[in-house]
């Protein structure tokens, strides 16, 4: 927490009970993948992709939602060292063409997308 005052003084970590976001669970991150739509991010896997992973394994599957919610769950309720989620906010940016002008588009994750529906 120190080093993340360090870079920035003005942000001081807020202190969250994880007890807030125990809802966010397996089958909270598998029902956000089954509303989430679009195209890929980044990572090259869409939202028809995730779906088919979070829900069509059994086993696997359920293991791969429970690690989605306790990543949620961490990054909702402790202090994360911002460099270590490079990957996981890089975004794919696509030009957009206004008159005057243009306008970036990005397109996140679909991991991400998924686990701020799950959050919300």
């Amino acid at each position: 927490q120190q080093a993340l005052i360090d870079i920035d003084p003005c942000s001081e970590p807020v202190t969250v009970h994880h007890v807030y976001f125990e809802r966010l669970t397996g089958l909270a991150i598998r029902q956000a993948a089954l509303r989430t739509k679009g195209a890929a991010g980044p990572f090259g896997m869409n939202a028809e992709n995730w779906r088919r992973i979070c829900t069509s394994f059994k086993r696997s599957s359920s293991d791969l939602c429970d690690a989605l919610a306790e990543v949620g769950r961490r990054l909702c309720s402790e202090c994360v060292d911002p460099t270590t989620l490079t990957a996981f906010t890089g975004c794919r940016l696509i030009p957009l063409e206004k008159n005057p002008g243009v306008r970036p588009i990005g397109i996140c994750g679909v991991s991400r997308r998924i686990i701020g529906k799950a959050v919300l």
